[in-house]
């Protein structure tokens, strides 16, 4: 009986945490966003209609002590093929976030609908934030167009 005990709660723990982490978009009319969820951090990619793209990034551990002193931060995007796009975003603190304007092309977001894999980090302090596979964004990139016209 306690066989069975165990191996229930092995199979029941094993169905609760997903395989893969995975890009989740959301759009309405005029709003689009992406969010990518780490174990710490919340990465959130959004616009408005006529708007440029915003990342905000939210420590979810309700201390934000890693975001001290952050100014700038480097989206990393890597496609299959192994080329890699970077995204240079200059942020501010707001509370337990920063939050920043990306500055992207359509070059860019080709790179971030396509791609396999990215990293987010600052690397003038050394801190890596989050990494993960780019399951997802070929939505998102579709709902930057349609809802904010990017």
């Amino acid at each position: 009986m306690n066989i069975r005990f165990t191996i229930f709660t092995i199979l029941l723990l094993s169905t609760a945490v997903p395989a893969l982490a995975a890009w989740q978009t959301q759009q309405s009319d005029g709003v689009a966003q992406a969010s990518y969820t780490g174990e710490v951090y919340l990465l959130t990619i959004s616009c408005t209609r006529s708007s440029q793209l915003k990342l905000t990034l939210e420590d979810m551990s309700s201390s934000g002590d890693q975001l001290d002193g952050i100014h700038n931060l480097m989206m990393w995007i890597t496609v299959p093929d192994g080329r890699t796009d970077r995204w240079p975003v200059r942020v501010t603190r707001n509370g337990l976030s920063l939050i920043g304007t990306l500055h992207v092309s359509d070059f860019n977001l080709g790179f971030f609908q396509n791609a396999q894999r990215f990293q987010l980090d600052a690397p003038s302090a050394g801190v890596d934030f989050l990494e993960g596979d780019m399951i997802g964004t070929g939505a998102a990139r579709l709902a930057f167009k349609e809802q904010c016209g990017i």
